[in-house]
């Protein structure tokens, strides 16, 4: 009976287990995704996240924004459940990272002037009177501008930051509206190359970029090759050193595991090949995120795809795993208990005759000192009574030594008490 109690209460801790984790097993078929400026950089990477996911019946829901403010902002909200935000953007509350997953320069053009070569001075900090285009209000651009101004201890009010980006700033830049344009945008942003093939633009080569990386958050300094945006003829035409920042997709922390799974898959494909700024194998990456990892995404990135994975749908992958995960703890505090069932068990039985024995005992001290025939011959009738007590007990053919044992015991001291009456 005790054996049978303990494996109902281990079985009965595992089906709640398996219900509590495959309740939730089918994930959701659609993902809002905080994707940028439509047509933007992070835009045109969102398409082919949204590409990937389609082959497993996901529909990844683009949602254009403003950038990465606005991307924050609606995670924040739980807007959306996922998105790319941009180094440096933050703090997100209760958002996860899915992983770093591309460098982005922090590109700054200027309009040149014959005879000064430059308009505007290499050092941040002596940027005065100047109209900025730093990227619409919640962009991410606009943030890196101000981060950037700041490193340079530039008062708020010495420029005026105009609320373009993307191509607008370029044109801004073109057209003589802007004296200089910021950009924090993939490298295959269609705008860059024009800037960089127009005589009149210069890519600025900021001074003191390591003192301005190390006062800027999650800034870094990148080597542009020569020839990186094209090759005839080379733009840029140098090598050269540019401040950078690194993006990241981040997501809700309850966002489903299979969905979790889909999103790093798909930035494992896009991002690993790598590209002029990264070497192959360096994205996605856990590292630079600043931001708690999401411990699927975690455990994806470290150890691979799953052994599961060529053997069942993706969907059933992540609740496997997460079930392995949630059973565990239980598993090892049950072992003990599996361990010591048989010896609970035998225990259990052989109590059942063990307890006749207390009462052989006090009989037996009784017989040694007791001479009254009247006397004597109740202890042999209670003998008799207990023996037939031990002989009606039903126990398992494997016990039955144990009430054999205690009958012989019995009987001697009925032998015992007959040579003590003949006396």
């Amino acid at each position: 009976m005790l054996r049978l109690t303990a494996y109902a209460a281990v079985l009965g801790a595992v089906v709640v287990v398996t219900v509590l984790a495959v309740r939730d097993l089918m994930p959701p078929t659609t993902l809002r995704f905080a994707a940028g400026i439509e047509g933007g950089g992070y835009w045109r990477f969102a398409e082919r996240y949204r590409t990937i996911l389609a082959r497993d019946g996901i529909a990844l829901e683009l949602v254009p924004t403003a950038g990465s403010v606005e991307n924050a902002a609606l995670l924040d909200a739980r807007e959306v459940q996922a998105g790319f935000l941009q180094g440096g953007v933050g703090p997100v509350e209760d958002a996860v990272a899915l992983g770093a997953i591309f460098i982005e320069p922090l590109l700054i053009f200027s309009r040149l002037q014959p005879e000064t070569d430059r308009r505007i001075p290499r050092n941040v900090a002596l940027w005065r009177g100047l109209d900025i285009a730093a990227g619409a209000e919640g962009s991410g651009t606009r943030a890196a501008a101000r981060a950037l101004l700041a490193a340079g201890e530039v008062p708020t009010a010495a420029n005026t930051l105009l609320p373009l980006g993307g191509e607008t700033a370029a044109r801004a830049l073109l057209d003589g509206t802007a004296d200089v344009a910021i950009f924090v945008a993939p490298l295959s942003a269609p705008y860059l190359v024009r800037l960089l093939s127009d005589d009149g633009i210069g890519l600025v080569d900021v001074s003191h970029a390591t003192a301005l990386s190390r006062r800027m958050p999650q800034a870094m300094l990148v080597d542009v090759p020569s020839g990186t945006f094209q090759l005839s003829p080379p733009l840029p035409p140098q090598d050269r050193e540019l401040l950078a920042l690194v993006a990241r997709i981040v997501a809700v922390p309850d966002l489903h595991p299979a969905l979790v799974d889909r999103l790093v898959e798909a930035a494992i494909e896009i991002h690993r090949p790598g590209d002029v700024l990264s070497a192959e194998g360096m994205f996605p990456s856990l590292e630079n995120t600043s931001l708690p990892a999401h411990s699927y995404a975690r455990d994806r990135l470290s150890d691979g795809p799953s052994p599961l994975a060529d053997l069942v749908p993706y969907w059933m992958v992540a609740q496997i795993e997460r079930l392995a995960i949630l059973l565990l703890p239980i598993v090892f505090l049950l072992l003990p208990l599996l361990r010591a069932l048989p010896g609970l068990y035998a225990w259990g039985i052989r109590s059942r005759v063990f307890r006749h024995y207390a009462r052989i005992r006090e009989i037996d001290a009784e017989v040694a000192e007791c001479s009254d025939p009247a006397r004597l011959a109740a202890l042999d009738a209670e003998l008799v009574g207990l023996d037939r007590q031990i002989a009606g007990l039903k126990l398992p053919l494997a016990y039955r030594d144990a009430a054999y044992d205690a009958r012989l015991h019995v009987e001697l001291l009925r032998r015992r008490i007959e040579g003590a009456g003949a006396a």
